[in-house]
């Protein structure tokens, strides 16, 4: 018995931003580089159908329009029944509400009953948009479903401005960081050291108590800021002053660690001796990560900080500690 000849995908129409010519991905409504509203029409001639509405690509035999919902059925040509497969398109999942029709990513709705569907991006994204909770990636400025700001910095635009002001007094050199939003832990990736991901329930929480003050923000970035400053210049981690003061950066973490820390503290704490801050003393890089916040929140002043170390009583190794990292700074903007 002959076997039946398998059915080639229909092909999805490719496209660049008019504006920035960045390339796109089938049925993303904004470009994610310029925010830009997109039209995903009948450009090649793939239906012979456009929505009245939206203007976007359908099927005669849809009923509903799978981008905006609206009402499209015309008697004779849309299908009574739900159809596996209409022209121009790949129906590959169900509806969301049990009507039998299917749907084809990423649409919002269903093409047959027109109800809003929702769709798994964990595989597809790197990250949710604060905004909208869809897929988004690290590198998208702007949301392609949504079009707003995918990194969520548009929500914390006093904080971002505060810290930017506290490094260029500090005289840090930018290292191109880019700060982003996303649900889960605030942190660094050692393989991204340039990525920083704050928790964005601090910031959008849906419960009022798990937003934080933005001073206290301010404090969390400068603190994870300190990792990806250290992760972005591990090879200074190596050198035998460095090694000296913060120890070994590289040690495995014992164990996972949930306290919650104070970052809107500007005074050192009195105890531990040898460090800012008690948490500084649970790990060298979060030891290294408490003496850059500090050393930024206090704008780089060794004298203001020395004075204070003396009136309680802080130890040697302390004073050197926010020395390597003064004269750093001044090696990497070539000062002496």
């Amino acid at each position: 018995m002959p076997r039946r000849k398998r059915r080639e995908p229909y092909p999805t129409p490719e496209t660049r931003c008019s504006t920035c010519r960045e390339e796109l991905k089938p049925y993303w409504r904004y470009c994610p580089k310029c925010s830009r509203q997109q039209r995903w029409g009948d450009t090649h001639h793939f239906t012979g159908a456009e929505c009245y509405r939206c203007g976007w690509i359908v099927s005669d035999r849809f009923s509903c329009c799978p981008w905006c919902g609206a009402d499209i059925y015309e008697e004779g040509h849309s299908s009574e029944e739900p159809l596996r497969a209409p022209k121009g398109f790949r129906l590959d999942a169900r509806c969301d509400w049990g009507c039998g029709g299917r749907v084809q990513y990423p649409m919002s709705h269903c093409p047959w009953c027109g109800k809003p569907q929702s769709w798994n991006e964990d595989a597809r994204f790197e990250g949710d948009c604060p905004r909208c909770g869809r897929g988004v990636d690290d590198w998208m400025n702007a949301c392609p479903w949504c079009g707003h700001d995918a990194t969520g910095r548009d929500l914390i635009p006093r904080a971002l401005t505060r810290v930017r002001r506290l490094l260029l007094v500090s005289r840090i050199r930018d290292w191109d960081y880019r700060v982003l939003l996303r649900p889960g832990i605030s942190g660094v990736d050692p393989r991204h050291a340039k990525i920083v991901e704050i928790e964005q329930r601090y910031v959008v929480g849906k419960r009022r108590r798990d937003e934080i003050p933005w001073t206290l923000l301010v404090g969390l970035l400068c603190h994870e800021l300190g990792h990806s400053f250290l992760y972005h210049h591990w090879a200074w981690t190596r050198t035998p002053r460095f090694r000296r003061t913060f120890g070994e950066v590289d040690k495995v973490y014992r164990g996972m660690d949930d306290t919650w820390v104070y970052f809107q503290r500007r005074r050192v704490a009195i105890n531990p001796v040898d460090h800012v801050s008690a948490y500084a003393a649970k790990h060298p890089q979060e030891d290294f990560a408490e003496t850059f916040r500090f050393y930024v929140t206090r704008r780089g002043r060794l004298r203001e900080l020395f004075a204070e170390f003396g009136r309680k009583r802080k130890g040697v190794i302390l004073y050197e500690k926010f020395l390597v990292l003064h004269d750093f700074v001044r090696a990497l903007r070539g000062w002496t």
